[in-house]
């Protein structure tokens, strides 16, 4: 049995070695024939120099199909970018030529097996301007300059094909984006490798937790991009971070830790990244190492400036409380959301205060600091922000919000109904209890304004009539959403019945345009007739008064109207 196991082993050995070698023969072969195509194209291209601009052109595309004859498709590809840049975009055979080789190229990357959601295969032009001979090279930069001979900074995605080709000059660019090949080349174009990789982040980003392979697939292929060409040591600790969180979510704690230690070796200062390096010691178990960096990061937080505060306040914020909250260090976890807390001073630090406020409320903490905070946030008369701020604080400190809009109600009154639709949003927002109690007590309010409405200030109808409306559309049960146009009726039939010849134009016009967008172009009868009555009580002085309201009336209450 040894003895077999010995011949087995010496067999697979043998199999190998001679597997390598003729790889190795067919790598030398394909050199050798390069060299050759090389060579007899090179010849070619060095007898162009004397031909006038169109025979220039046409001998161009004579060598690039002559390198497709003999299947060297990269170095056809070459010669006829380097007559791009010679001679530019205005020959159409010229740019037709350069379309059908890129293509070609291209599909020769094409993989078979790509899935749909799978990121694209890459096509590096300076690796294969790297492969061409240098006999030609340095024809080829004779030809069309150095241009011609290097890769550009460039980028485009063949969708159909599912090749991004990485390397265009400006110029190659130009002509993909001006003169596109028609339906069959549906291009994508890409400034640059940066823009690239930052679409391959987000289309990872974009997929849904049980796609977790290919979120991952989308990750290495940006990574490696970003390696590839150069990119900047931030944009790869982005991709590198993005790496360490996907692998926590797959519980490789390991290749995590290993990963965060990458970005933080590339910028020491990454707190998202020590955070993350944090959670995977703890999750691991190395629980002494997890504690500690843990106190590193509170002690970071603490020292930040203003200004970089925000920008750390989303995940690395969240890992640091979340790690502090589950090693039962509940206080200090409180500590250092009261002293960013303490920060806060203003209008402009509301992102900051709602940011902090998610925390409270995530890990269910004592929102007292919360509640003092929230109205120095808070501008009189309120502005949108301070609106922006209720809304989306109204699920965290209910009971401090509803104080707030309360102050907001006092002040309002005839002539000061401008925030009544915003408090009413707010209203809706707050954890009322029973389905439909929140429209239930915006209707009271609503009701109370419509008391308060007078013709001497018909803006005021117009704002209440407007937010009762908002609510016929509402999912609300039918008992609370009948009420409102009930409301919007009664409020009108007191309007129009306190009309008189001394209110303005706009006092008449208003009810009549309103009835009819409340109640899509067929109010009620009882609405028309006091209309009418109150018309019918103008002098014959007020003429012009009679043809506003005549403006917006059926043409049947027209013509009663006028009889």
């Amino acid at each position: 049995r040894g003895s077999l196991q010995r011949e087995a082993c010496m067999a697979s050995q043998a199999g190998k070695k001679s597997g390598k070698r003729k790889e190795a023969q067919a790598r030398r072969e394909t050199q050798a024939a390069a060299e050759e195509d090389g060579e007899a194209l090179a010849e070619r291209v060095a007898a162009l120099a004397g031909d006038n601009q169109t025979d220039a052109v046409d001998a161009c595309c004579g060598v690039a199909d002559e390198g497709f004859r003999r299947g060297a498709h990269e170095l056809a590809f070459a010669v006829i970018r380097a007559s791009l840049h010679k001679h530019g975009l205005e020959n159409d055979k010229l740019c037709r030529r350069y379309f059908f080789l890129l293509d070609t190229v291209v599909k020769a990357r094409m993989s078979a097996k790509k899935k749909p959601e799978g990121p694209p295969k890459m096509l590096y032009l300076r690796e294969m301007l790297g492969r061409v001979p240098e006999v030609l090279s340095g024809q080829l930069a004779l030809l069309g300059g150095v241009d011609g001979v290097k890769a550009g900074e460039r980028c485009v995605l063949m969708k159909e094909r599912g090749v991004m080709v990485i390397g265009l000059s400006l110029l190659e660019w130009r002509l993909l984006l001006e003169k596109q090949a028609g339906p069959k080349m549906e291009m994508q174009m890409i400034s640059g490798v940066e823009e690239a990789v930052v679409r391959g982040l987000s289309q990872s980003e974009g997929m849904s937790d049980a796609q977790a392979e290919i979120k991952l697939s989308w990750n290495a292929w940006a990574l490696k991009l970003c390696e590839a060409e150069e990119g900047t040591p931030q944009l790869r600790g982005k991709c590198l971070l993005q790496r360490t969180v996907l692998l926590l979510a797959q519980n490789s704690f390991q290749k995590a830790i290993d990963s965060s230690g990458e970005v933080m070796r590339i910028q020491p200062a990454n707190k998202h990244a020590a955070a993350l390096n944090a959670t995977a010691l703890h999750k691991i178990g190395r629980k002494k190492e997890a504690a500690s960096a843990v106190t590193e990061l509170i002690g970071a937080f603490q020292r930040s400036e203003d200004q970089h505060v925000q920008d750390e306040l989303g995940a690395p914020l969240e890992l640091v409380v979340s790690l502090l909250v589950e090693m039962h260090r509940t206080k200090e976890a409180l500590r250092l959301l009261s002293q960013l807390l303490s920060r806060v001073s203003g209008p402009r630090h509301q992102p900051l205060f709602f940011g902090l406020a998610r925390l409270y409320a995530k890990h269910g903490l004592n929102k007292d600091a919360l509640v003092l905070k929230l109205p120095q946030l808070c501008t009189r008369p309120p502005d949108r922000r301070t609106w922006d701020l209720l809304k989306s604080m109204a699920e965290y400190t209910p009971a401090a919000v509803e104080q707030l809009l309360q102050s907001y109600i006092d002040e309002a009154g005839p002539g000061r109904f401008t925030h009544v639709p915003q408090i009413t949003e707010v209203m809706c927002k707050l954890p009322f209890g029973a389905h439909g109690s929140a429209a239930n007590k915006a209707l009271k309010l609503l009701q109370r304004c419509a008391s308060q409405v007078a013709p001497d200030r018909p803006e005021d109808l117009k704002i209440i009539v407007e937010d009762l409306r908002a609510f016929m559309s509402s999912n609300i049960p039918p008992t609370v959403s009948e009420q409102f146009p009930r409301t919007i009726e009664s409020l009108l039939l007191a309007y129009c019945e306190a009309l008189t010849a001394q209110h303005t134009a706009d006092a008449w016009e208003m009810p009549g345009d309103l009835m009819k967008r409340a109640f899509n172009g067929q109010p009620p009868v009882v609405l028309l007739e006091q209309l009418q009555r109150s018309c019918l009580r103008l002098p014959l002085t007020s003429e012009k008064t009679l043809w506003v309201v005549f403006r917006h009336l059926s043409p049947d209450s027209g013509v009663a109207l006028v009889r």
